[in-house]
């Protein structure tokens, strides 16, 4: 009886109150009107609390209530525990996810391949930091046409295939539009995820530029090889054959095969020294010697080296010698092979009545070598790649000067290994310079080892 009363006077103080506030038109006046309602509400409710709390009480302690409400207990108890369990088991499967959702991220932007992931109509559903560096694009490309994006490299027609005939193919562009062109292979199938609908193509991106390079590389290397140990062997066993049917019974004619013979055996030889040069530079196997060395000294024996090459092709060669007495402690058989090296390639590229400067200065506390032409030059676009094994600048022009394009990249490896540097300034048809760096004490350790000094 007493809560029916209690929810009555609510229910009335609350129609009272609204009414109150609605009809009343002076604000101040409802306002109170208001506060007269909560007023009942709060005495009735303490009437009513008064009134009904000892029935409450009365009618919990009951042994059937007690009974019921231990049966709820025990009802209530395992699924608040399943619930607490279901809870902790959705946070662990969350934390797990987000850590391989995590993962996944990190080996996708941590790839070199490209991965583009799209549905059946080309939409872009998910790609990787590598794609961007591929596409040159910016941004969020998710939705947007992969086939659009990539109009540009030639690889359309194998997107079209992979997504229509649901089969996996591969291949291999050449992007000319970049600088320097690169070369691409594209893989791409279909894959099919939980439904039978749900099904995307996947493409990988291969930047193949560098492997296609060091096989053109390779290539050359055993053609300009055999050409040159092919064709000091054809002179060798030409006039060694003259020699055998006859010509040694001429003393002349004996002196002058032999000398051609031994001249096609000294540039064999070259060949081969070059070769193991750079083998043992290039695999940490170049045993330094260091000593102390007369600058002086080592600018007239490369003189002398090579003033009669400079006198027969009509070269002006010009050396200049330090003024005063000057040593540094370096490799000089090293030294000797890097200046050599340098000499060499500026006096074969320099035409007749041309010339040649090379010298030699201590600035602060380095070695600064100077070798300087007028020869053909070298253009501004290929001076970066003049120091790479076998590169050559104009492959006919180098081949009909003999050697095999091993100078310039020995003389970039001693050069590291010493800490010195090479620095050349050139334009095509006036010449080249190049100027070398060396510290004038024993550098310090850095990987190569050094002989006794």
């Amino acid at each position: 009886m007493g809560l029916r009363l209690f929810f009555l006077l609510c229910v009335l103080a609350s129609f009272f109150a609204g009414w109150a506030v609605g009809t009343i038109p002076s604000p101040e006046k409802a306002f109170w009107a208001g506060i007269a309602s909560l007023g009942i509400i709060v005495l009735v409710g303490i009437f009513a609390y008064r009134k009904t709390s000892k029935q409450i009480l009365s009618f919990l302690s009951r042994p059937q209530m007690t009974h019921f409400l231990s049966w709820a207990t025990d009802l209530l108890d395992p699924l608040y525990e399943g619930t607490v369990r279901l809870y902790r088991d959705r946070e662990e499967a969350s934390r797990k996810f987000k850590e391989a959702t995590s993962r996944f991220s990190a080996v996708m932007d941590h790839m070199e391949e490209g991965v583009v992931v799209t549905d059946l109509k080309g939409k872009i559903l998910l790609v990787n930091r590598a794609f961007f560096r591929f596409f040159k694009v910016e941004g969020d490309v998710r939705g947007e046409s992969f086939g659009l994006l990539a109009r540009k490299t030639g690889i359309n027609d194998l997107i079209e295939d992979v997504l229509q005939n649901h089969r996996s193919v591969q291949k291999e562009v050449t992007f000319s539009e970049t600088t320097p062109a690169r070369t691409w292979s594209l893989v791409g199938t279909t894959a099919r995820g939980s439904g039978e609908t749900d099904v995307f193509g996947i493409f990988l991106l291969f930047d193949l530029t560098d492997i296609r390079q060091l096989e053109r590389i390779r290539k050359d290397f055993v053609a300009n090889v055999s050409h040159e140990i092919r064709t000091p062997l054809t002179s060798i066993r030409g006039f060694a054959e003259a020699l055998h049917d006859g010509g040694i019974n001429d003393p002349k004619t004996a002196r002058e095969f032999s000398g051609i013979i031994l001249s096609h055996a000294e540039r064999l030889g070259n060949i081969v020294s070059d070769l193991l040069h750079l083998s043992e530079l290039e695999t940490g196997k170049a045993v330094m010697r260091y000593g102390s060395v007369s600058l002086s000294r080592q600018i007239a024996h490369i003189r002398d080296v090579y003033a009669d090459h400079a006198r027969k092709k009509g070269i002006r060669f010009t050396v200049q010698l330090p003024e005063e007495t000057l040593t540094y402690e370096t490799d000089e058989g090293k030294m000797d092979l890097v200046l050599g090296n340098l000499v060499d390639n500026a006096l074969k590229y320099t035409p007749e009545g041309g010339e040649v400067f090379f010298g030699g200065w201590k600035e602060g506390d380095a070695i600064v070598f100077e070798v300087r032409d007028s020869g053909v030059g070298i253009p501004r676009t290929e001076v970066d790649r003049i120091f790479e094994r076998f590169y050559r600048v104009d492959r006919a022009r180098s081949r009909e000067m003999g050697g095999t394009g091993l100078g310039l990249s020995i003389v970039r490896h001693i050069l590291e290994i010493l800490q010195g540097t090479v620095r050349v300034t050139s334009s095509p048809g006036q010449g080249s310079t190049f100027f070398v760096r060396v510290p004038s004490r024993e550098p310090a350790p850095s990987g190569i080892p050094a002989g006794s000094k």
